[in-house]
């Protein structure tokens, strides 16, 4: 989120090929926003090349510097590949790119690509806490979803999320799959793009235990995380509760 305290680039005037409508953000963070739209939206598809550096500058009237470092970001970030020769291309579905914000490996650093059982979702008016982390106003319904992650087959993972069930119309009626930021963006077009950690270490409550066969008290990591949209929107507040043996987290900033 830290993208917004940039210095503007030495060519951040109002360019053509970008509506302004306020946003006075440097022109990069404007043109990797729009790329990103296309995304978002299916306009381009998993697989797709697309415009090289030089046309996209051309299409929004900026440098190509500009255009250049909003597709390193969109690459950082696991959204397009880039390689010298073969060009630029929309990643294409897979669990590294489904996952890329479960940042859970094992002791020889190999991504853990989690399950899930005993989900339930409901939805309630949103309580003061959820108002706060979500930004919604008082009259606000939230869905809240609770599920058990698993690790080949055994609980490693307590977790609660809330979301504005305004963004979600009838997702309590879907199948959820495990990757839910990958069902946001493929069902209801909404896109998460960075999130926000909050990491503490708690001991195990008796229901937390018993959810993950540990004894009561037994020390777990908690993360609790707002995800943000393309337009820097809170549309998640997730909690886990995590008995990490013989693995760890890694948070990459």
């Amino acid at each position: 989120m830290s993208d917004q305290n940039h210095c503007r680039d030495d060519d951040d005037r109002d360019a053509g090929g970008i509506s302004d409508n306020g946003d006075d953000r440097p022109l990069y963070l404007r043109v990797r926003d729009a790329l990103m739209q296309r995304i978002e939206t299916g306009k381009w598809r998993p697989g797709q090349v697309i415009p090289n550096e030089h046309e996209i500058a051309r299409e929004f009237d900026v440098s190509q510097g500009t255009a250049r470092r909003a597709l390193t970001m969109l690459t950082e970030i696991g959204y397009l590949t880039r390689r010298q020769g073969a060009g630029t291309w929309v990643q294409e579905d897979s669990p590294a790119v489904r996952y890329r914000f479960f940042s859970f490996y094992d002791k020889n650093n190999e991504r853990i690509t989690p399950d899930s059982r005993d989900v339930e979702s409901t939805i309630a008016r949103a309580n003061s806490k959820e108002r706060l982390a979500l930004e919604l106003d008082g009259k606000a319904k939230v869905i809240r979803i609770t599920r058990t992650r698993t690790r080949d087959g055994r609980p490693f993972i307590a977790e609660r999320l809330s979301i504005p069930e305004a963004h979600f119309p009838n997702l309590t009626n879907e199948d959820l799959p495990d990757a839910l930021y990958d069902h946001y963006q493929k069902v209801h077009k909404i896109m998460i793009v960075a999130t926000a950690d909050k990491i503490d270490a708690v001991p195990a409550d008796a229901p937390t235990a018993e959810q993950l066969r540990v004894k009561v008290g037994t020390p777990l990591l908690k993360i609790d995380r707002i995800a943000y949209t393309l337009r820097q929107k809170p549309v998640e507040w997730r909690v886990w509760l995590c008995h990490l043996k013989d693995a760890h987290y890694v948070a990459r900033m």
